[in-house]
């Protein structure tokens, strides 16, 4: 609670933040912003009134309505405009304040306000006061009422501060929540609480999100609500957008509570043969479900059969071997490639055959190569046969960059050589190689300084690449090399030299993501440390030549130090950039950091 400047009444914005809206929330929409500020101003709030102005604008803003005083915050709930009447209730929701002096007004015009949406929130508001007899049978008999007023007069009674307890009184307010998507929920995205800029979307996806937020903290409630609610998608009484909210509140439930809440499991499988795509897609799309095996195995049975409505013609496809499953990407549909997804992420062999489909016809995504890591084994050899095509750069990456966590894969080793030996060629015939083809090239490289480094084979193709004429992919044969550790000192160095030396020749100077090749030679020579003495002379010579572009400087000046220690022929240079207020001087910055630190740590003693 916060004082407001009224003695009697405090401002409940923790129920404003964590149970209705959010921390730093400026307002839940454009249309509730302004029916805030038209309050306000009928009201003569100043400007500079004071608010709780610790967890965001629209907390602050709902505040500072208070400070006019609870007579002529009631006074408003005669007056003529629809707009101020509607934003009341959301003022009087979070008003701490005499029930003696409240309760009467919300009753009253709880009843006699002409407009539904405002009947709605003003019973909604009477929440506050459920400990008071009168108010509790009042509600309890406005939820036989119409729509709206039933579903005002139910979130009353379950909503805290004093929840119901009959549970008789708790089933009825269930079965009134359960038609938040019709009439009743049409009037509550008039308020505040269903702002269609707030919930994302109109009503009724709107109203039943809010619902479902709000019994979100009483799992039992929120579990017997959903048991009212998931079947009205199948009963037209309940339209296929909020799929997506009933199917989500189903999957945390059941990750609340994998005994207590099963029940909804079965109704979710259903919704998996909704005639509705929006109904499918929301049943397929769960995160912890995927655990139960009434739902994996319905999921299996989607890659199986193909998902209902979305195939096409009237010709069945013929199976045959291993890889029987629907014949063709497009036939599986958005359901079924979900189904794929789930049961890769669980490991399930059912899997297998559609991703070996996927392989074979060049679709398969790297994000499912890499949660089929655990069946590398299985899949390995359909890899292999892929990668003997000559294949799209594209998806060379596709499928270098799916299988980079795999285990294994030293037998792939000759497919992956001569792919990227004509990569290469297809690289080094063009002054200006797609982006494609070097990223490919690249991680075969990767690929090869994974699993390739005690292979000769390997070996000599990397080291025909580091010498070859395009210097983006010298450098990834070069970075392969350097994995084999302080062995392949002799070799490294002069080949970093190399790009060092070809810095002035005429083609490309940085690579497809805009980096320096003579800079990363500098920064990997750097990396090595006094391992790579050989270089200090060539390094001094790029430091202390004006001439040459800053970032060379710096990189060189850098790496200089890192491999001799030479921190006063370093300090003029980069300090010379630090004033620079781009990427150069914040490299030069980071660099005397590195200097400043190591000078500060003590040496040991020889």
């Amino acid at each position: 609670m916060s004082f407001t400047g009224d003695p009697r009444v405090a401002f409940l914005w923790r129920t404003v933040v964590y149970r209705d809206f959010d921390v730093e929330l400026d307002e839940p929409g454009r249309r509730s912003g302004a029916a805030l500020e038209t309050l306000m101003t009928d009201l003569g709030i100043p400007d500079g009134a004071e608010g709780f102005a610790v967890v965001g604008e629209w907390a602050e803003a709902l505040s500072r309505t208070l400070t006019a005083g609870l007579p002529a915050l009631l006074a408003r709930l005669s007056h003529p405009d629809t707009t101020v009447r509607r934003i009341l209730p959301v003022v009087f929701a979070y008003a701490d304040a005499p029930a003696a002096e409240v309760a009467p007004a919300l009753l009253a015009h709880s009843e006699s306000d002409p407009d539904a949406p405002v009947r709605l929130g003003l019973l909604f508001a009477l929440a506050l006061h459920c400990d008071i007899p009168e108010v509790r049978d009042h509600l309890r008999r406005r939820m036989r009422g119409e729509p709206a007023d039933a579903l005002g007069a139910a979130l009353g009674l379950l909503l805290p501060p004093v929840p119901e307890c009959d549970d008789g009184v708790i089933d009825e307010a269930l079965d009134v929540l359960a038609q938040c998507g019709g009439e009743a929920g049409e009037a509550l995205a008039e308020l505040a609480w269903c702002d269609p800029e707030w919930c994302g979307r109109p009503a009724p996806y709107g109203p039943v999100d809010a619902v479902d937020s709000w019994l979100t903290p009483t799992p039992e409630l929120h579990s017997r609500w959903l048991t009212r609610m998931l079947p009205r998608l199948w009963d037209g009484s309940l339209d296929a957008s909020t799929a997506p909210v009933l199917v989500e509140a189903a999957d945390r439930l059941f990750r609340k509570d994998r005994n207590r809440f099963a029940g909804h499991v079965p109704a979710v499988v259903s919704l998996l043969g909704h005639p509705d795509p929006l109904v499918r897609q929301a049943a397929v799309t769960t995160h912890h479900l995927p655990s139960h095996p009434d739902y994996v195995e319905a999921l299996a049975g989607i890659l199986e059969d193909g998902e209902p409505g979305a195939r096409s013609g009237s010709g069945s496809s013929s199976r045959s071997g291993p890889d029987s499953g629907p014949s063709s990407h497009a036939e599986v549909g958005e359901v079924g490639e979900r189904a794929l997804w789930a049961l890769t992420r669980r490991g399930d062999p059912r899997c297998l055959p559609s991703i070996r489909q996927r392989i074979r016809q060049g679709t398969v995504h790297p994000g499912l190569l890499r949660h089929a890591k655990d069946s590398a084994g299985q899949l390995w050899p359909h890899v292999r046969a892929r990668l003997g095509h000559d294949l799209p750069a594209g998806e060379v990456c596709s499928l270098l960059t799916g299988i980079s966590a795999w285990p294994g894969g030293a037998t792939a080793l000759p497919e992956v050589i001569t792919t990227l030996e004509r990569l290469s060629r297809h690289i080094e015939a063009t002054d200006s190689p797609e982006f494609d083809v070097l990223e490919a090239a690249t991680d075969a490289c990767m690929f090869l300084r994974k699993r390739g480094l005690s292979d000769a084979s390997a070996l000599s193709a990397l080291r025909r690449i580091a010498t070859g004429a395009d210097l983006e992919l010298g450098l990834a044969a070069i970075r392969a090399l350097m994995s084999l550790g302080e062995s392949s000192d002799d070799e490294v160095v002069p080949l970093l030299l190399r790009v060092l030396a070809r810095r002035d020749r005429p083609g490309r100077r940085a690579g497809r993501r805009g980096w320096r090749f003579d800079v990363n030679a500098c920064d990997w020579l750097g990396e090595l440390g006094p391992r790579a003495l050989l270089a200090a002379s060539t390094l001094r010579g790029l430091r202390d030549t004006p001439a040459e572009a800053g970032e060379l400087r710096i990189a060189a000046a850098d790496a200089l130090w890192a491999i001799t220690g030479d921190a006063p022929g370093a300090l003029p240079v980069l300090q010379g950039y630090t004033t620079v207020d781009d990427l150069l001087g914040a490299r030069a910055r980071d660099a005397l950091r590195r200097i400043d630190r190591r000078s500060r740590t003590p040496r040991p003693a020889s």
